[in-house]
């Protein structure tokens, strides 16, 4: 493996245009980097909804938003122009060292055409060959803030904790406090999250709803809040219609990313399927109880910390990694009962249960 010569490292690019809780886990590789180059320009390559998560981060220089859908419906030569252009405005700024933590063709490609003396990426495929500093991944899953920190491991950078950064603006904290004082009783304030980028990772709205009405009737003083974002308000809007109580559950308002982390850190509790509400509660420092089917909980959910425990699935089949689950319906996430995730809850919840 090639040597680094860090007095030579000047700029740094970091390419991860992935989805919002990969690039919110990617912020302990950034800080780790920073720490270790006081004095480079560290620019980060994202997609436009993730590039949000970043925005005031201050350990990095410039994000770079990339597009993936900007010319979705074109035809091949389009869409490869438009590439071709991207990658050439990522030569122009000249890199010494670049990481890709994506690991996928259009990313690798980013990384070798960049012109970066150093390039550094896991051996996945052919793709490996792009790359001028190899690393072989380890094949037990690991909390994927760590499982990026391999990266820098390989060059000597050692990593900085899993510590998760998101720079919400005090007006948005504000707004948020002000909201959950409107609606807080004497209990806990509860989070509920039906949503999940996979159909697979959705734990069924109906189950949610009857969850929702087992906090209120049985922890004491205790409110329900259903977030929902773009799309998905029949979500919501289900969970509220599956719960027996009436009194005390109420659907967030339309928030936009910020104002999403702001009213999670205000929560006493967020109930989640897999997926980024739940990486934006671990930056927030709000305890939180995932529901995992097809998804690993080792790989997705921080190691030994009691405030962030898991409800994993039974089922022989789960963790299968698959979007679709063609054969069983998604058995793994419905044959999770309310009760086994009321239970986990209320050993987070600051309140007393009724029972």
């Amino acid at each position: 493996m090639i040597k680094v010569d860090f007095s030579k490292v000047k700029k740094v690019l970091i390419i991860r245009p992935g989805a919002i809780g990969d690039v919110l886990l990617t912020t302990p590789f950034i800080r780790a980097l920073r720490k270790a180059l006081p004095g480079a320009v560290i620019d980060y390559v994202a997609g436009p909804f993730p590039a949000k998560i970043l925005k005031g981060n201050p350990y990095l220089s410039n994000v770079i938003v990339f597009d993936k859908n900007k010319y979705k419906n074109a035809n091949f030569i389009v869409k490869s122009v438009n590439d071709l252009k991207f990658y050439s405005l990522l030569a122009k700024n000249k890199y010494d060292l670049v990481f890709d933590l994506f690991g996928n063709l259009r990313s690798a490609l980013m990384a070798f055409l960049s012109g970066a003396r150093y390039r550094a990426g896991f051996t996945f495929r052919v793709r490996k060959h792009l790359y001028n500093i190899k690393v072989k991944p380890a094949q037990d899953p690991m909390y994927n803030v760590h499982y990026h920190t391999q990266l820098l491991a390989a060059i000597g950078i050692p990593e900085d904790g899993e510590t998760l950064d998101f720079i919400i603006p005090q007006e948005e904290k504000d707004k948020a406090a002000r909201f959950i004082n409107s609606i807080k009783g004497s209990g806990p304030v509860i989070g509920l999250n039906p949503s999940g980028t996979w159909p697979t990772k959705r734990w069924p709205e109906e189950k949610f709803g009857s969850l929702a009405e087992m906090i209120l009737n049985k922890i004491s003083g205790s409110a329900v809040v259903v977030l929902w974002g773009p799309g998905e308000k029949h979500l919501a809007e289900k969970v509220i219609g599956n719960c027996g109580a009436k009194q005390g559950i109420i659907m967030a308002p339309e928030t936009a990313m910020q104002e999403l982390a702001a009213l999670i850190g205000q929560l006493d509790v967020l109930v989640t399927n897999d997926g980024a509400p739940k990486h934006i509660a671990v930056a927030m420092k709000t305890p939180a109880v995932t529901i995992f089917g097809p998804t690993n909980s080792v790989s997705w959910n921080p190691a030994d910390n009691s405030d962030y425990p898991a409800v994993v699935s039974a089922l022989e089949c789960a963790p299968c990694d698959k979007t679709q689950c063609p054969e069983r319906d998604i058995e793994c996430m419905k044959k999770i009962s309310e009760m086994e995730v009321f239970e986990t809850i209320k050993k987070l919840a600051p309140a007393k249960s009724r029972v």
